[in-house]
C-alpha cells in the first residue's frame, strides 16, 4: 500500500473562496425562510472554507493541503496566522468565540444529524450576525485581512 500523502492539494485556493461565498448566499437564504439549523450550518461552512484560504495565503500556496481537512475552527485560525491580528479586535474575536462554541464540541454535528427545532430564530440571527455582521462579523474581517495579505504578495 502506498503512504498516504497529506501534502497532496485537495482544492484549490480560489475555489475554497468560491466556495465560502456560495455557502454564505445559501445560509442567507435559509434564514430568511426560517430554516435555522441548515443557515447555520452553512455558514459554518463558509467561515470554515474562508479560514483555510487564509491558511492557502499563508503559506503561499494555491491550493490546501489534505493535512488541513478538518473542521476544527481555532486550528484553522491558527494556520492562517490571523491568531493574534484577531485578538486585537476585541469584538471580532468575541463573534469568533461565539461561532466556535457553536460549531465546535459536536455542534456542528448537531447542526448536521440532530432535529432542527432547537435551533431558534434568535440564535440563528445572532449566529449568522457573528459571521457576517458589518460591526463585528468573523467573515468580512477575514476577508480584509486575506485582502491585505494578498496585497503584500
Amino acid at each position: 500500500m502506498a503512504p498516504y500523502h497529506s501534502t497532496k492539494l485537495i482544492i484549490s485556493r480560489s475555489e475554497l473562496v468560491a466556495i465560502a461565498e456560495t455557502r454564505e448566499r445559501e445560509a442567507r437564504v435559509l434564514l430568511k425562510e426560517n430554516q435555522y439549523a441548515g443557515a447555520m450550518f452553512l455558514a459554518g461552512c463558509a467561515l470554515e472554507c474562508y479560514l483555510k484560504a487564509a491558511v492557502c495565503s499563508t503559506l503561499g500556496l494555491e491550493g490546501l493541503p489534505g493535512v488541513f481537512k478538518t473542521h476544527d475552527l481555532e486550528a484553522l485560525l491558527l494556520y492562517s496566522g490571523f491568531r493574534a491580528d484577531l485578538e486585537a479586535q476585541a469584538a471580532v474575536n468575541a463573534s469568533f468565540f461565539q461561532v466556535v462554541e457553536t460549531w465546535g464540541a459536536d455542534g456542528r454535528e448537531a447542526l448536521l444529524y440532530a432535529e432542527p427545532s432547537p435551533f431558534s430564530k434568535q440564535k440563528a440571527r445572532r449566529f449568522m450576525e457573528c459571521l457576517v455582521g458589518e460591526r463585528a462579523g468573523v467573515i468580512p474581517w477575514l476577508q480584509s485581512q486575506i485582502s491585505k495579505r494578498q496585497g503584500r504578495e
